[in-house]
C-alpha cells in the first residue's frame, strides 16, 4: 500500500480537515453545494468489510447536480471548494437572474496569448486584474481551445507551482493539447 501511494501521490488520510469551515463565498448555502465542473469526482463510504476498513467507491457527479454535505462528507468538500468545483453563492445569484455564472477575467496590458512562461506563472499567482490566484477552472477558460496557450501555461502552473502543478489543472491542459493533436 505504501508503494502504492508513492506512485499515485500522498494519501488522503494525512490531510485532516478536522473542524473544516467553508469560507466565506460559500456561506450561505446551507448543506448543499451545485457542481461547477463538468464532473466532480469523490469516494463515498458504501460499507465496512469484516476487519472494519471501510469500503470506498468513486462516485463522478456531473456539472449542475446538487450534492448534499453529508453524502460527499468533509475531505469532498474540503476539495471541492478549494478547487472551486462547487458554484459560489454569487455565482448561483447571477444563474437564477438568468445571467452566466462566470465573468471573463478582464485582460489589461496585453493579451494572455502573448504572454511568455513566466509572464503567465505570475498571472497565474495574481499578477492579473483579479488580483489573486486562478483557480483551476478559470486558467482551462483562459486557455479555451488553444493548443499553443495550452503548451505554455502548462509550463506556467510548473513554474508558478515550483514544480508541483495542480492536477486539474495539469489534467485539464493535457486534455486540450491532446484533443488539439488528433
Amino acid at each position: 500500500m505504501a508503494h502504492q501511494l508513492e506512485l499515485h501521490g500522498k494519501s488522503r488520510a494525512a490531510r485532516s480537515v478536522e473542524g473544516y469551515e467553508s469560507p466565506d463565498e460559500y456561506a450561505d448555502q446551507g448543506d448543499t453545494r451545485k457542481v461547477r465542473d463538468l464532473l466532480f469526482a469523490y469516494l463515498a463510504v458504501i460499507g465496512e468489510n469484516p476487519d472494519g476498513t471501510k469500503v470506498l467507491e468513486p462516485v463522478d457527479v456531473p456539472r449542475d447536480t446538487v450534492v448534499k454535505l453529508d453524502e460527499i462528507g468533509l475531505l469532498a468538500l474540503e476539495q471541492g471548494e478549494r478547487l472551486h468545483s462547487f458554484y459560489t453563492t454569487e455565482e448561483l445569484k447571477r444563474i437564477e437572474a438568468g445571467g452566466r455564472p462566470d465573468q471573463p477575467l478582464a485582460i489589461t496590458g496585453g493579451s494572455v496569448s502573448e504572454m511568455g512562461e513566466y509572464e503567465l506563472a505570475e498571472y497565474i499567482k495574481g499578477a492579473n486584474p483579479e488580483g489573486k490566484e486562478l483557480k483551476v477552472q478559470e486558467v482551462l477558460d483562459l486557455v479555451g481551445d488553444d493548443k499553443d496557450l495550452a503548451h505554455r501555461m502548462l509550463m506556467a502552473e510548473n513554474i508558478a507551482s515550483e514544480g508541483d502543478p495542480r492536477k486539474g489543472v495539469e489534467a485539464g491542459l493535457t486534455s486540450i493539447i491532446q484533443e488539439q493533436g488528433q
